[in-house]
This record gives C-alpha cells, structure tokens and sequence, in this order.
C-alpha cells in the first residue's frame, strides 16, 4: 500500500492521529535519450581488432549507473538513473530476451525504434528524479466525499526550489552525458525529440520533465519529537494497536528510490512486533 491510501484510511479511522497528512514529499522526473557513435568509444580503446569488430556486429551490451547530486542553491537532492544500450542487432530475437530480462531499469529503456535506428551508436537513457520537499503549503486533507478510500484531497504546490532543483539536474544531465560520457564531445551527441515510437534524432538538446510525481512520501513521519506522526517504535501517536510502515514514515524523501529502505523497515517492524510478543 502506497503513502496515500495508508493515509486515507488513517485519517478517516483515527482523527486523533495529529499531523497525519500535513507533510507531503515525492519525485518529479525528466526523461533524456541521447545517443553517440560506437566508434568514438571504440578508438579510445587499445583493443585489438577481432575484439572491436566482435562489438560492432554481434554483441548485445548493457550498463548502468546511479550518479546523485545535490543543487547548491537550494541543497535540493537528485539524482541520475543512466542505462547505456549497445545493440548492434536489435530486432535479434536473443537479444530482445536478454535485454526484456537484464535491462537494468525497466523504465527508462530505449523504444524498439530508437534502438532499430542506432545500430550504429550506443544508446543513452537516462531517468533524472528529483525531490520535491520543504514546503508546508502540500500535503493530503480529508474532503467531504462518501467513499473513504478515496475521499482526501492532495495538494502539490510548485515553488522556486523545485523549479531550481529541477533546472540544476536537466544541466548536469546534459554535462555527464556530453562532457563526462562523449569521447569527442558535444557534437557528436544527438538526442530523441518526439514520442519514443515516432520521435527522431537531432543534435540540438531536448527532455521531457514528465507531467507527474512518483515516490510519494512523508504524509505520516516518524519521529521523536511531538509534531512526528509515528513513533520510533512505529506506532501511530495516539493508538494503542496500529504499526505503520513503508514511504509515508520518511521526514523527507531524499532523490533515492525508496524500495529498499522501505522493505528494511517493514522487516524491523515485523522483528520489533514478533519479540514483543515472545517476551
């Protein structure tokens, strides 16, 4: 259960649980797909030849990497989800199994067409999250309709910090992958403008921010403090018998994906429980 349906059904079972819905926090993302030479990486390579010829014709080759920053203006995290795609044969149907399971980020993938028109090149696909946090003016209030599964209002206010962060991250995207990445620089970088499937190739830069939020979080923080919705022992304040665990307890989201974090939690909550009742 994601951080607003938990919440929901806090605020409509327990309205004595302060504060639960006051902080809201999440992702917002923008999508870049570039491209560049294969043989601009294969000439700054001593290899020998029966090796270089091996990556132009045969084989499927997949990477990946997490690189975070921080936009000092604001101190706002981000970070970049980077998939690098060398496919010389792409609508080999080896390939497609190997890449449908081994693909490190499902996604941020490249499309089949603009892997069919990059035989050539090695595909760049990069997944740019950034935080949204520290404004008091969001969060998730209980509205007056009749189904209280659903029956709250989220409100999501954009500031100049996010916008600021958001700007940093697009920059420094478009600086790894031209100035970090290209062996012979910014020209020899074409990026995807258009849809993934009927889109083309152009040099002048182009992303997508995505016109929604992803890793909700925060609605009902843990904390030590009197203003913290859950204790550390992960009961809600002011219920005797209710745990809560999952992305709704961070006191701020961060740029990271909070799969694992969340799974940890929910692993101590189940230990913490299952002791108390052996004791």
């Amino acid at each position: 259960m994601g951080s607003i349906p938990s919440t929901t059904l806090v605020l409509n079972s327990f309205p004595q649980a302060k504060n639960a819905g006051k902080r809201f926090t999440a992702h917002f993302i923008s999508a870049i797909v570039a491209r560049i030479p294969r043989e601009d990486f294969l000439e700054i390579f001593d290899w020998e030849e029966s090796i270089k010829d091996d990556l132009r014709k045969k084989n499927l080759e997949l990477a990946a990497i997490y690189l975070a920053g921080v936009d000092q203006e604001t101190q706002g995290q981000y970070h970049i989800q980077l998939s690098a795609i060398s496919d010389p044969d792409p609508t080999n149907k080896t390939h497609i199994d190997t890449a449908a399971r081994n693909m490190p980020d499902v996604v941020a993938t490249a499309s089949p067409q603009q892997l069919e028109t990059s035989t050539d090149y090695i595909v760049f696909v990069c997944a740019v999250l950034g935080e949204l946090f520290d404004n008091p003016g969001n969060g998730l209030q209980k509205n007056d309709g009749d189904d209280p599964t659903t029956n709250v209002t989220l409100q999501v206010l954009e500031t100049d910090k996010d916008l600021s962060l958001w700007d940093t991250m697009d920059k420094a995207t478009f600086e790894v992958i031209e100035q970090g990445l290209s062996p012979k620089g910014k020209d020899r970088v074409e990026y995807w403008h258009g849809d993934p499937d009927t889109g083309q190739w152009k040099r002048e830069r182009h992303k997508t921010r995505v016109p929604g939020l992803v890793h909700e979080a925060s609605t009902m923080w843990i904390g030590d403090d009197e203003e913290a919705v859950v204790g550390l022992d992960y009961r809600l304040k002011g219920v005797e018998n209710v745990y809560i665990t999952g992305a709704s307890l961070w006191p701020t989201g961060g740029s990271w994906n909070p799969t694992l974090t969340m799974v940890a939690l929910a692993q101590h909550l189940a230990d913490n429980v299952t002791y108390s009742h052996t004791e």
